[in-house]
């Protein structure tokens, strides 16, 4: 396990190309931690409405998650989620694993 900046992991994801990952990550919402495990560049179900926002804008990524990891209330879904990238804690790609200074 590494221990890298909040920076770095934004550049991990970003870096991912289509390949699946796992991110942990705290919800801005509840403020629970959730994993996802997806990837990004994911086409199908995309409407060509697009967003009503602009994720970057929030400091945020949109993942494509596969739906194997359940959530707090032990559901599984899959589909497209948004993930703050400044409340991420950890995120597995590649092989490696990388924490993020300052979270335990």
């Amino acid at each position: 396990m590494l221990r890298v900046s909040n920076g770095v992991a934004r550049d991990i994801l970003k870096a991912t190309n289509g390949q699946f990952f796992s991110v942990t990550f705290k919800t801005r919402g509840t403020g629970e931690e959730r994993t996802i495990v997806g990837r990004t560049g994911v086409r199908k179900g995309v409407t060509g409405q697009g967003l009503k926002y602009n994720p970057a804008k929030h400091d945020a990524i949109t993942v494509w998650d596969n739906g194997n990891v359940p959530n707090a209330q032990g559901k599984k879904s899959e589909g497209h989620k948004t993930v703050p990238l400044n409340d991420i804690r950890e995120v597995r790609a590649g092989g490696a694993t990388f924490r993020i200074a300052g979270h335990s």
